[in-house]
């Protein structure tokens, strides 16, 4: 893993840190949509930190993947290396990194009992903190890596703004996010950022097809995961574009009356998880408002994929409906910042269907 060619996308980043390399600041904050593959960009550049000889070209910094520290890391047991996480993020999607962030979380025999945790607690920053101060083991450099960062509760934020302060000599601590905005500005401020953008369309379906992945198909999984490739796979893998296709589909049934807003929630709630549900409505709603707006969307990946059901809603887009879409779009915005796993969304998504039924069937 720690010497495996990455996506081409990631080429700057890489770059970027080679350059930070000769003059490594104490904190890192990488950040980017999800399904970048920046859980594989950090793995690499911790390999890269730990290892005894790194390789440097033009390029890119690469551990390696040989010598005492490698083989330490690659086992999941380097002393100089700490890693705090969620349960849910190294257990469900991320499960490579549950190698290294498995002495750290509690025993599996006790987590397979209860829900996978989704907060980084101020518990488990100070465990972080105490054993980063302690003094190197083998390798030139401590590094702490915090992935995702933005899921610290507020305590555990604080406890680790005091480390950003008074950072420890010869140690490198690393957030990774997917939504850095959620982190406090006085970590933020205290980190250098490195920023993972999404690839060009072309870019992105080239390595889908490279994964043996149909054309036709990678083009739809781009046009719902926002264009991250990684995402897209995992959709393709996971048949989420039959999904996807339901949900336009239900709620075309719904405005035309062939569903009552309880039967498209039915339908609904036996896709794929919550979050994901609402980015897709997200997405159906900005494309309705664009149509509203007579923005020609005919170039877009969305339109493309997806024409003939989006088409089906085009019979509810007209000027005087694009304030109710607005209105539609930002309690969606406010249900995403919900904790869609543990509060009843789905009172929130029935009161949803029913707000867009009403709003857009009586224009």
């Amino acid at each position: 893993m720690i010497t495996e060619p990455l996506p081409d996308w990631l080429a700057p980043s890489q770059s970027q840190f080679l350059r930070l390399y000769e003059r490594l600041p104490h904190a890192l904050l990488i950040q980017g949509e999800q399904g970048l593959a920046k859980s594989q960009l950090v793995i690499q550049m911790v390999a890269a930190l730990l290892c005894d000889a790194p390789s440097q070209n033009a390029d890119a910094l690469q551990a390696c993947g040989q010598c005492r520290n490698c083989v330490m890391f690659e086992s999941g047991n380097h002393p100089d290396f700490h890693y705090q996480s969620t349960e849910l993020f190294v257990e469900h999607g991320n499960s490579a990194h549950l190698n290294y962030a498995n002495r750290y979380l509690e025993d599996l025999a006790k987590r397979a009992k209860r829900k996978p945790r989704r907060v980084i607690s101020v518990d488990q920053i100070r465990a972080l903190i105490d054993d980063f101060s302690l003094s190197h083991h083998s390798a030139r450099h401590k590094v702490a890596l915090i992935q995702p960062a933005d899921a610290m509760n507020t305590n555990a934020a604080i406890a680790l703004l005091k480390l950003l302060e008074e950072p420890n000599p010869g140690s490198i601590l690393i957030l990774v996010s997917h939504d850095a905005a959620r982190l406090p500005m006085t970590i933020r401020s205290r980190c250098v950022s490195m920023s993972v953008h999404l690839p060009a369309f072309e870019q992105a379906m080239a390595w889908l097809v490279a994964q043996g992945i149909e054309q036709a198909q990678a083009g739809k999984a781009l046009a719902i995961s926002g264009g991250a490739p990684i995402k897209a796979q995992a959709f393709i893998q996971d048949n989420a574009l039959q999904d996807f296709k339901t949900v336009l589909s239900t709620l075309g049934a719904l405005l035309s009356g062939h569903l009552s807003p309880i039967e498209a929630r039915e339908a609904m709630h036996k896709l794929q998880n919550t979050a994901i549900l609402i980015s897709w409505l997200q997405n159906i709603i900005s494309w309705m408002m664009a149509m509203t707006m007579h923005i020609d969307a005919s170039d877009s990946a969305a339109w493309r994929a997806y024409q003939t059901e989006l088409s089906a809603l085009t019979a509810y887009v007209n000027e005087t409906n694009l304030e109710r879409l607005r209105q539609l779009y930002d309690d969606l915005i406010e249900m995403k910042k919900q904790d869609v796993q543990i509060i009843q969304i789905g009172l929130l998504l029935d009161k949803w269907l029913i707000a867009f039924y009403q709003r857009l069937r009586s224009v």
